[in-house]
């Protein structure tokens, strides 16, 4: 037994050390690896998932919840295993490098704040920039290819819904400037507007609203922007 609990303990261990060092990597990882960290780290800090699957206009955190939830079989030491074996495929000198910047105070993560793959600025595409809220590159890149303000990515966003969702007014502007359609919709027939309510983004929607933004609308689930807005948002419907 002394045996056993010594084990668990070297594979706590390194588990601790792993996800430390993990923070190192954060910039070279796409957004899959991240999720898989992610759910790994949870199932073995937590267990398995014990929390409510997220509304689905919440797309990050669904990704999230699936990418803990489906490990829900999995042991904690085995999803520590795990978790490790991928920090040492991606970097098989990883522990005498975690031992050589340990001064740097790493600190262990209990969850990702962003899934979004780290990207240098030249490999950025005219949507990452979009999401980082960079008003004068994404009037740049459109100013050179009209087009991009009516491009749409594969799960049927435009660009005007991306910058409602992180709350970029600056660029809501422009787009609607270039000639956005206010009520465009997405695959789960959601407005711009529906985004901007439910991310709590106050700003967003007193502009949405303010130029006329359709706030009877119903998403494919039957619901109006002000059905899903949250309370910072919620007030600014009539």
């Amino acid at each position: 037994m002394a045996e056993c609990e010594s084990n668990v303990t070297d594979l706590e261990d390194r588990f601790n050390r792993a996800s430390k060092y993990m923070q190192s990597l954060v910039w070279d990882l796409d957004a899959d690896k991240l999720l898989t960290l992610y759910g790994l780290y949870k199932q073995a800090t937590v267990g398995p998932c014990d929390i409510s699957r997220p509304n689905w206009y919440q797309m990050q955190a669904v990704r999230k919840y699936e990418a803990w939830k489906k490990l829900e079989d999995m042991s904690q030491k085995i999803a520590m295993a795990n978790y490790i074996d991928i920090i040492a495929r991606l970097n098989p000198s990883w522990e005498e490098e975690a031992k050589f910047d340990e001064s740097r105070g790493w600190t262990s993560v209990s969850k990702l704040p962003n899934t979004d793959a780290a990207l240098k600025d030249t490999e950025k595409t005219f949507l990452d920039w979009l999401k980082e809220g960079n008003e004068a590159r994404v009037r740049e890149m459109v100013s050179k290819e009209p087009g991009l303000a009516e491009w749409k990515d594969e799960v049927g966003l435009l660009p005007i819904h991306w910058a409602a969702d992180r709350g970029h007014v600056g660029i809501l502007k422009f787009l609607v400037e270039q000639g956005a359609d206010l009520n465009s919709l997405d695959l789960e027939e959601q407005t711009p507007l529906h985004y901007a309510a439910c991310c709590g983004h106050v700003e967003a929607v007193r502009y949405l609203l303010s130029i006329g933004a359709d706030t009877s609308k119903k998403n494919g689930d039957g619901m109006t922007p002000k059905d899903i807005a949250i309370d910072a948002t919620k007030d600014l419907f009539c």
